[in-house]
């Protein structure tokens, strides 16, 4: 059986993939901080994107700028989909170095353990979105 890793993998893009790969018999593990921003206060209790996939899902509550986070999440996965970003363009324009560590480090983490551990890691797809190119050009 295939073991595929989904960070970000209780958000919108990130629980619908999840579903659709357990529907396929694919073992689905989660990395998700479970933001406020997405799931609200008591994301555990009132997500509907989280309950959607808990129970089904190996869920590790964690973040991509801990390297144990990754290693944790990585253990046994043949494949990462990495979705995982801090969201809000606006955001992102004064919170600069939040969104940087997120976006850009998590990624950076995940590949320099990939690059210099052993791992059973065997591709990877990192997706992005507005998060990274903004909404466009404004008339």
């Amino acid at each position: 059986m295939k073991k595929v890793l989904i960070t970000g993998g209780a958000g919108f893009i990130g629980s619908n993939v999840a579903l659709k790969l357990i529907a396929k018999g694919i073992d689905v593990t989660v990395l998700d901080n479970l933001s406020p921003q997405i799931h609200g206060d008591d994301p555990e209790k009132t997500s509907p994107l989280f309950k959607s996939i808990k129970g089904k899902v190996n869920f590790i509550k964690g973040t991509v700028t801990s390297r144990d986070d990754w290693r944790k999440a990585i253990d046994g996965v043949d494949a990462v989909l990495h979705l995982a970003a801090e969201t809000g363009t606006g955001q992102s324009m004064y919170e600069i170095e939040k969104y940087v560590s997120v976006n850009i480090g998590g990624t950076a983490i995940l590949l320099d353990i990939l690059t210099n551990e052993k791992t059973d890691v065997k591709r990877v797809v990192v997706a992005e979105s507005r998060a990274i190119y903004g909404e466009g050009k404004y008339w």
